[in-house]
C-alpha cells in the first residue's frame, strides 16, 4: 500500500478547526482501515478549513474500481460522472475537512475502556460501540472503517451484530452475507404495518415465521484471527408465549434446538461457542409454534474491540421511542457498550412539517432511553451531511431544516453529555453535496443524498480521526481518577 493513504496532515493544515497530529500507530491503524476496504484510495491531506471547496485543475485520480465491490447505500445513483463545471476537475481525494468533536470530554469512559483493553485489565477483555443510524450506516462502509481502525490498534474482538434475516432485499453487511427465503414477515417501526408491540430487539427489527419453510443463511465474508481461537454466536430473540423452536446449523452440523417459548414477553437469548470461526450460520423455525428473531452477535475468544453496525435504510432517531423499552434495553445492557454513536438528521430534515422544538424533544428522549440502558457509555451524536433541496428545474440549492438538525443536535448532545461530529462542516458545508458528486473520482452519489463507497471511506477517515484525537492527546497508560476511583 502506497504512503499517500496514511500520508499526515501539515502543521498548518486545518489550523481554523483543530490541529490534527496522527501518531504513528494512529497512522498504521489508518492504512490497516483502508485497505480493509480495497487497495490504496490515495486520499489526500484534508481540505484547508479556512477555504470553500473548490474545483481543483489536476488529473483524474483513481477510480473506483477497488472498491466496486463493496454494499454501497440504497435509493440513488451512483455513475460515475467525473468532472466539474467548465471542465475543471473536481478533485474528489482533496475533499473533506477535518472536523474535532465537540464536547471531546464525553468520551473519557471509552477511552479509558480502550486504554484498560490495551494494558489486558479490561474484565471481559471486549469494548464495544453500538453505531445507529440510517442508510448511511446500513451501507456498512465508514463502521467498517472504523471497526478495522479499532481492531488495528486494540485486537479484533469479534464481527458483532447482524440480523439472522434480511431486513431488505438489499441488506448484508461488509462481513455477512445474509440470505433468507420467503415467508418471514420483517417488521420495523419504519415500516407500515408493523406490530405496535415495539418488540424489535437491539437493530430495531425483528424477523418472524411459524413455517419450516422458512430459511435463513449466513455466510462469513471475513476471515477470522489467526492461531487457534474459538467463536461465541449469540442469537438474539422474543421468547413469548406459544414461541416455537428454532432449528441452528453451524458449518452443516446440527446444534441443539433453540427454545423461544416463555410465559411473558421478554428479550431471549442462546449462546454457541464453536472453534474456529466465523462460521456459515443456518437457521429455520421447526414449525411448532411462531419465532420472532432480532439477530446475532459474533465474537472471538480474543481480547479486542467489537463494532455493531445497526442501520436501517429510512428510518430516524425518534423510531427507537417506538421500541418496547424493556425488551431492547435488555439487549443493549447485554452488549454492554463502552460507546454508542447516532448518525441521523438526513431524513428527518425532510420532516418541514415538524417543529424544530418537536425534533428537540424527541431526540433528548431517545438519547434519556440510551442513558437509562446503558449508564456508563460515552456517547457520540454524528450529524448529518450536506443534503440539498432539488427544485423543479432540476437544480439544487439550501435545505434550511437540515441546517437546524444540525444546531438541535449540537445543542442537544451538549445537554445531555455527549459529543457531537459535524458532519455537514466536513463536507464543507453549505453546496458541498453538489461538488462531492460532480467530483473525479465521485465522491456523492447523484440523488444528492447519499455518498459513493469512496465518499464513505473518507468519512469513516475524517469521524475515527476526530474520535481517536483526544485518546491520542491524552495518556494511554493511565486511567482517568473517575476510572481509578469507581474500581
Amino acid at each position: 500500500m502506497g504512503s499517500e493513504a496514511v500520508a499526515e496532515p501539515d502543521a498548518e493544515e486545518n489550523e481554523g478547526a483543530g490541529k490534527l497530529d496522527l501518531p504513528p500507530e494512529a497512522s498504521r491503524a489508518r492504512e490497516a482501515a483502508l485497505g480493509a476496504l480495497g487497495e490504496d484510495p490515495g486520499f489526500g491531506a484534508y481540505e484547508d478549513a479556512k477555504q470553500a471547496p473548490s474545483a481543483l485543475q489536476g488529473p483524474e485520480s483513481s477510480d473506483l474500481a477497488n472498491l466496486d465491490a463493496l454494499p454501497g447505500s440504497q435509493g440513488g445513483g451512483g455513475a460515475v460522472t467525473g468532472s466539474g463545471s467548465g471542465g475543471a476537475i473536481i478533485d474528489g481525494n482533496a475533499l473533506g475537512r477535518f472536523v474535532p468533536l465537540e464536547g471531546a470530554d464525553a468520551l473519557e469512559h471509552f477511552y479509558a475502556a480502550l486504554r484498560r483493553l490495551k494494558a489486558g485489565k479490561d474484565e471481559d477483555g471486549k469494548v464495544r460501540v453500538l453505531l445507529y443510524g440510517a442508510s448511511h450506516t446500513a451501507a456498512d462502509i465508514y463502521p467498517t472503517y472504523l471497526r478495522a481502525y479499532l481492531n488495528e490498534r486494540f485486537g479484533d474482538g469479534g464481527p458483532g451484530y447482524v440480523s439472522l434475516v434480511q431486513t431488505n432485499r438489499w441488506y448484508r453487511l461488509l462481513a455477512w452475507t445474509v440470505s433468507s427465503s420467503k415467508h418471514w414477515l420483517i417488521e420495523h417501526a419504519q415500516r407500515k404495518g408493523s406490530r405496535e408491540d415495539g418488540h424489535f430487539g437491539l437493530l430495531g427489527a425483528s424477523a418472524t415465521s411459524k413455517r419450516k419453510s422458512a430459511k435463513s443463511q449466513l455466510t462469513p465474508r471475513v476471515s477470522g484471527p489467526k492461531g487457534e481461537h474459538s467463536t461465541t454466536y449469540e442469537l438474539y430473540f422474543l421468547a413469548q408465549p406459544g414461541g416455537g423452536k428454532l432449528d441452528l446449523k453451524i458449518d452443516g452440523k446440527a446444534k441443539k434446538a433453540v427454545k423461544t417459548a416463555a410465559k411473558e414477553p421478554r428479550a431471549g437469548y442462546a449462546s454457541f461457542t464453536v472453534p474456529g470461526g466465523p462460521h456459515e450460520v443456518e437457521i429455520s423455525p421447526d414449525g411448532s409454534g411462531e419465532v420472532r428473531l432480532f439477530g446475532m452477535t459474533a465474537e472471538y475468544d480474543r481480547r479486542g474491540v467489537v463494532v455493531d453496525t445497526l442501520g436501517i435504510n429510512g428510518t430516524r432517531a425518534s423510531n427507537n421511542l417506538k421500541w418496547d423499552e424493556t425488551s431492547w434495553s435488555d439487549n443493549v445492557r447485554r452488549r454492554s457498550p463502552d460507546l454508542y454513536v447516532l448518525a441521523y438528521g438526513t431524513n428527518e430534515a425532510t420532516d418541514a412539517g415538524q417543529p424544530i422544538s418537536a425534533y428537540k424533544r424527541s431526540l433528548a428522549e431517545v438519547l434519556d432511553r440510551l442513558r437509562a440502558a446503558s449508564p456508563q457509555a460515552s456517547c457520540v451524536l454524528l450529524g448529518p451531511g450536506d443534503f440539498p433541496e432539488k427544485h423543479a428545474d432540476g437544480s439544487y440549492g439550501p435545505r434550511e431544516r437540515l441546517t437546524e438538525i444540525v444546531a438541535a443536535q449540537a445543542e442537544i448532545a451538549a445537554d445531555k453529555g455527549c459529543a457531537f461530529w459535524d458532519a455537514y462542516a466536513f463536507m464543507g458545508g453549505e453546496g458541498s453535496m453538489e461538488l462531492w458528486s460532480k467530483a473525479t473520482p465521485q465522491m456523492g452519489r447523484d440523488d444528492h443524498i447519499h455518498l459513493t463507497r469512496r465518499g464513505y471511506v473518507r468519512l469513516g477517515m475524517a469521524f475515527t480521526d476526530a474520535l481517536m484525537q483526544g485518546f491520542d492527546r491524552g495518556s494511554e497508560g493511565s486511567e482517568s481518577a473517575a476510572e481509578v476511583a469507581a474500581k
